[in-house]
């Protein structure tokens, strides 16, 4: 099979949908299913990643994408072609075009501007055979927004490696190395810094939060996406006198990432909109009480009290409480930590997302 996305390899820059379509390729390739992974990288080149992976990065990927991937499925005749984002989508038309099972894999719904990417998604949509979503209400959104048959999209979660994200303890060399050893306690969210991450909604009830444990710290992991979002978020942490317990950390390594993730005493994601939340998983992973907002794919990964809590939308003091109530229960944030690392390991792993893919490809082989 031949996987195609506008992304590079986490190992280069780590994005969501490059991370999930890496690591659901390479599970696939566990799986026995040879897979080519067509992808933006720094350099041209072709790596065999284990015997049944082979990596292509494209430099100039707007530009080559087309020809690697016309040379790819001419060469290797892959039974299916498997599309990630929206400028990848010209190699799902190509596969289409030369006979092959075409699949798109949607990571949300959200609305493209310019038009043209919308129109291209909407095309890449009509010509799959099936589309791949990463949760039921992305699902239901492809359905409603995009005039599908339900029978056309089927769901896939994302997963988490859980051999790699995993409870350990705090490292003091990681705490060190961001400026965060003289804390005693951090909340984390991980996310771009952009509005719908809802960071600014922390921010607002930190001041309460602050009043109870002076000597926390709010910590933020993601790229500056709008760095005039950024410009405003510092600014309220200045006027309301927390400036001080506020870091944005971008940049950080994949193994300080972990790290972090374990020196937290809980992690937040006051997120207006989130078609899966992969960065929750990975906190349920290693153990971390998750607090969220009620809204989008959340409630289909936490269960309320049970492996993280669920607010309503727009409920700040809610969300302070919720905060609260974990800083000041340490066998209650225990409790929840450890079910959400259990729900993790049953129902969110990559092995698992790649099992109900190959169904998924067997399914459309067999009945074109």
């Amino acid at each position: 099979m031949a996987v195609f996305v506008d992304k590079p390899v986490p190992s280069e820059r780590p994005t969501g949908i490059g991370i999930a379509a890496y690591n659901m390729s390479l599970a696939l390739s566990r799986r026995g299913l040879t897979v080519h992974f067509v992808c933006r990288g720094e350099a041209n080149k072709t790596v065999w990643v284990n015997d049944h992976l082979v990596v292509h990065t494209v430099r100039n990927y707007s530009r080559d994408n087309l020809r690697v991937a016309l040379d790819v499925i001419k060469k290797e005749r892959p039974e299916v072609v498997h599309v990630h984002s929206t400028a990848a989508l010209p190699s799902l038309l190509l596969g289409r075009a030369l006979g092959r099972a075409v699949v798109v894999h949607s990571h949300g719904d959200e609305p493209l501007r310019p038009l043209r990417p919308a129109l291209m998604r909407k095309v890449g949509i009509n010509f799959s055979h099936r589309v791949v979503a990463v949760s039921e209400a992305t699902r239901k959104d492809i359905i409603n927004h995009q005039r599908v048959s339900p029978k056309k999209v089927v769901v896939a979660y994302n997963g988490v490696n859980i051999g790699d994200f995993k409870p350990s303890g705090q490292s003091p060399e990681v705490l060190a190395k961001y400026g965060l050893e003289s804390f005693e306690r951090i909340i984390l969210s991980i996310g771009a810094i952009q509005a719908r991450k809802g960071q600014w909604r922390i921010i607002q009830c930190l001041p309460a939060i602050l009043k109870e444990w002076p000597n926390l710290v709010y910590v933020n992991v993601g790229r500056p996406y709008d760095e005039v979002y950024q410009a405003r978020l510092r600014g309220d942490a200045e006027r309301l006198g927390i400036s001080e317990n506020v870091r944005f950390l971008s940049g950080v390594p994949h193994e300080d990432l972990v790290s972090l993730i374990n020196s937290a005493w809980l992690c937040v994601h006051p997120s207006s909109y989130e078609p899966f939340g992969l960065a929750v998983v990975e906190e349920m992973a290693c153990g971390r009480p998750v607090v969220a907002f009620n809204v989008a794919a959340l409630p289909e990964i936490i269960e309320n009290g049970v492996d993280g809590i669920l607010v309503a939308p727009e409920d700040s003091p809610g969300l302070t409480s919720s905060i609260l109530n974990l800083l000041g229960d340490a066998s209650l944030a225990k409790r929840i930590g450890e079910a959400a690392r259990q729900k993790v390991a049953t129902k969110f792993t990559w092995d698992l997302a790649a099992a109900q893919l190959e169904g998924i490809y067997e399914e459309i082989v067999s009945n074109r």
